[in-house]
């Protein structure tokens, strides 16, 4: 297991804004805290088609806890998998991020 997930931060804030319309629809995912609370943020689900999107943040958590970095901001990808007709498709949704970190 990565130290990273052992370490605790005075404080987080995370948002998860969408990208699929044109206009500001506002936070479709937001949390608080401090501690290791930010463990329950590392996969964030949304309401999907079928079932749920979902978004991995662990890669952006790490760098950020191993680097001691306080802000990220940009657009990851929410993945979803929708059977259709015996068909299989991986559907790839745009979501902007941002997470502020303080020691």
């Amino acid at each position: 297991m990565g130290e990273w997930l052992n370490k605790e931060v005075a404080g987080f804030d995370i948002a998860v804004m969408t990208k699929r319309t044109v206009g500001n629809l506002g936070k479709e995912y937001e949390s608080s805290g401090k501690g290791k609370e930010w463990h329950s943020s590392r996969t964030v689900r949304l309401e999907g088609f079928n079932d749920f999107r979902v978004i991995s943040l662990d890669t952006i958590w790490q760098q950020m806890l191993e680097n001691k970095e306080t802000q990220f901001s940009g657009v990851v990808l929410a993945l979803e998998t929708i059977v259709k007709l015996g068909d299989t498709l991986q559907l790839e949704t745009p979501y902007d991020v941002e997470i502020n970190i303080t020691y």
